[in-house]
Order: C-alpha cells, then structure tokens, then sequence
C-alpha cells in the first residue's frame, strides 16, 4: 500500500473501508469534464461486472503468466515473418483480380 491508498487486489480487500473517501476526496478535486469521464469510465465497469454475472474476485487473478526461458523465445524467432507493405496487402484483398492473398 503507497500513502494508503491500495496498490494490489490484497490491499484493497483489507483497506475496503478507506477507498470510498478517498475515491470521493479525489473526485471532488477533479475537474467537470474528468468527473464526466470517471463516470463514463465507472458506468463501463459496473457495466462490465453486471455481463460477467458475478462480481469480479480481487483475490483470484484472471491472467495467468506463463513464463519462458530466453533460450525458448530466441528458439521462435523466424517462426513468424513480420514485414511487406501492409497497405498494398490489404488492397489486394479486395482487388477485382485474382492476385489477391488467400
């Protein structure tokens, strides 16, 4: 926790009673157009959170990390050839003639 306000989902499930005022305290001090957006912003989350069916759990994380060797990401290099034109790709989708990617 930085200046008691929740840095990870474990501190803010112990400090869930000090987010509201200071989530209020620092509302307050924003200006019109950045309320409107936060508003915005929460309206999306809850939004969000409704679609999911169920409250998202500050205890459990949703990404999993899968971590890998520098010698295996080296190994991948080549695996996937980045580069061209990819205006020129792209129009030849869409081309009339057959000269298109397939």
């Amino acid at each position: 926790m930085t200046l008691g306000i929740p840095v990870t989902p474990a501190d803010a499930t112990r400090s869930a009673p000090a987010i509201k005022p200071e989530l209020l305290r620092l509302l307050a001090s924003l200006p019109r157009a950045k309320q409107t957006e936060l508003l915005n912003f929460a309206r999306f989350l809850h939004q969000q959170t409704s679609a999911m069916g169920s409250a998202v759990s500050l205890d459990q994380p949703q990404i999993e990390l899968q971590l890998a060797s520098a010698a295996t990401l080296l190994g991948l290099t080549g695996v996937v050839a980045l580069g061209g034109d990819a205006v020129a790709d792209t129009e030849s989708l869409y081309d009339d003639n057959d000269r298109g990617l397939h």
